[in-house]
């Protein structure tokens, strides 16, 4: 049986608008003493929005963390008191315009145990009906249709590397949804 750590000590380190982060001091194996800096994150939603004529909802945007350009499904981050289904509406109308007739629930991941809390729930949208964004002021997301045979190639082939993106385009497809 694996061997479960106990938090001997915690500390918030960092508090910040999207994420905290808090160092633990832990019991390890051979009642050794060990450090984790855990990222705390409220979590979020994601959205594989499928238009009429069968093509994927995708958002294309700069990534500081990664330096570049990517593309990806759209998704956000939870707001307080919000479900993950509201999150997943208000997050793919204000990023794509787009509001669904219909919504399913599909799965949820956590993105990186390692290291973070962080705890994204994928839903399929259908029946999208046009609209206005509704963009941060720091956000600029360029709105990008895509055959869905085409998405399935990008993550195979590597192109799409994002997790989110990667998890909620092969899960629908499994699924047998798209």
């Amino acid at each position: 049986m694996a061997f479960e750590e106990k938090t001997i000590d915690s500390k918030l380190v960092y508090e910040g608008a999207v994420f905290n982060v808090r160092k633990y001091k832990v019991t390890a194996v051979n009642d050794q003493v060990a450090y984790r800096d855990i990222v705390e994150h409220v979590g979020g939603s994601v959205i594989v929005g499928i238009k009429d004529d069968g093509n994927i909802v995708m958002v294309r945007q700069f990534r500081k963390a990664l330096e570049k350009t990517i593309l990806e499904l759209p998704a956000g981050k939870r707001d307080p008191g919000e479900d993950s289904e509201t999150t997943a509406l208000r997050e793919f109308r204000e990023e794509t315009g787009y509001t669904p007739g219909s919504i399913k629930f599909l799965t949820a991941i956590h993105t990186s145990v390692g290291y973070t809390t962080e705890l994204l729930y994928i839903y399929l949208c259908r029946d999208l009906t046009p609209g206005e964004t509704d963009l941060d002021k720091t956000e600029d997301i360029d709105l990008v249709e895509i055959p869905v045979d085409e998405a399935l190639e990008k993550v195979m082939s590597g192109e799409l590397t994002d997790s989110k993106t990667v998890v909620g385009l092969l899960f629908a497809r499994q699924a047998g949804e798209i």
